[in-house]
């Protein structure tokens, strides 16, 4: 098994042909061009979700489960990856390093994050958490490493870790590429204990009180505690919020309109609110703040029903948007036919188009994700390959 694992990894390096790479016990793949092979492991040159250079990264061989050469998602990414070209996307997150495949990869890796004071993210054998930090040390049989937590600045322990423990070390990528230009200013950033309003009759003022100001707040929805959107409040309506919404890279991620009866809190205040905020100055330090395809300047009439007015503007244009039902569910797709009370929802599965379409109540949609990157991406997919 191992052979043909090492086999394939070859092949796609002669002939550099894009891959994806999946894991024996992790669910993330990795998308790129293998860029080495050595005795223990391998180097790919990843790209991100939207067919931006996303750095690169280490795979110990035994983490590797197969080497896929050809699916539509290969194709999906293919097509990706060029319109990023052709389209001129601001991308930061190279791979820049060159790799002696003779010599140990991961210890190569491990050296350059150390004296480049690169922010690196490790996974361990037998251990389901994924560690970021500066690699600090470097001995025969340890490496030391102050780990970082973007989330709360007080948990920044320093670990010494058995380089042969390490099965996957990312570097190099766009988010890294940022923590490692702001880890001297996130080091000094006191630690922000949070603040968030939870109280139904305060939120809707709370937020009114951010409308056009350049503070990031994070909304999270009843439905998913867990989950947060991090962004500035764009409009407020009698019954809804939208939010400008910021990418974990720092960069502008398109909108969302939110009911406010599904928000369960806003946050106004915590470490990694501050993290964004620098995040942000960085990228617009560099230059790099918006895709050129999207736009963040759109403004929104708070006397609308802009669930209406949403729908209503994507049906026209044919525009992708994600919607979030009440139920739970959350659908990709285009509305037509948008009524007083009811609209067609023609999902997209696959870059595949329901023709037909479902019939859904305006009331059973609780947030509206739109005018960001990946929709872009599919809509253009669709209507090149004549779908749309």
């Amino acid at each position: 098994m191992m052979n043909s694992i090492v086999n394939d990894l070859n092949r796609a390096l002669a002939q550099q042909i894009l891959v994806n790479v999946y894991q024996v016990n992790q669910d993330v793949v990795y998308t790129g061009y293998v860029t080495a092979v050595g005795a223990q492991g391998l180097i790919l040159a990843t790209y991100d979700d939207y067919g931006l250079p996303d750095g690169a990264v280490f795979l110990d061989l035994n983490v590797v489960d197969e080497v896929e050469f050809s699916s539509d998602d290969l194709d999906n990414m293919a097509f990706r990856i060029q319109t990023a070209h052709d389209e001129h996307f601001v991308a930061a997150g190279g791979l820049t390093m060159h790799f002696d495949p003779q010599r140990d990869l991961r210890r190569q890796v491990l050296s350059h994050a150390w004296v480049d004071h690169l922010v690196i993210m490790l996974v361990l054998n037998q251990d389901q958490h994924f560690y970021e930090g500066l690699v600090t040390g470097i001995a025969a049989d340890k490496v030391t490493i102050q780990l970082l937590n973007k989330f709360d600045y007080q948990d920044r322990p320093v670990r010494e870790i058995d380089p042969s423990q390490i099965e996957v070390i990312e570097f190099q990528g766009q988010e890294l590429s940022l923590q490692s230009a702001a880890a001297t200013r996130l080091q000094k950033l006191p630690h922000q204990e949070t603040v968030t309003v939870t109280s139904p009759e305060l939120i809707a003022g709370t937020l009114r009180e951010l409308v056009g100001r350049e503070l990031f707040v994070a909304l999270i929805p009843k439905h998913d505690q867990d989950l947060f959107f991090v962004g500035r409040v764009n409009t407020v309506t009698a019954d809804a919020v939208i939010l400008n919404l910021v990418d974990m890279t720092g960069q502008f991620g398109g909108y969302t309109l939110m009911r406010l009866s599904e928000l369960h809190a806003v946050m106004l205040k915590s470490d990694y609110l501050q993290t964004m905020r620098l995040f942000t100055l960085l990228n617009q330090a560099r230059q790099h703040p918006i895709q050129p395809v999207l736009n963040d300047e759109r403004l929104f009439d708070a006397t609308d029903d802009q669930f209406t007015a949403r729908l209503t503007q994507a049906a026209t244009f044919r525009s992708i948007i994600r919607l979030k039902l009440h139920d739970g569910t959350s659908v990709l797709g285009y509305p037509a036919q948008v009524g007083n009370q009811h609209f067609i929802f023609h999902e997209v599965v696959d870059n595949q188009v329901d023709q037909v379409g479902k019939a859904y109540a305006i009331t059973d949609v609780d947030e509206v994700a739109f005018g960001y990157l990946d929709a872009y991406l599919t809509e253009r997919q669709l209507k090149v390959e004549g779908d749309l």
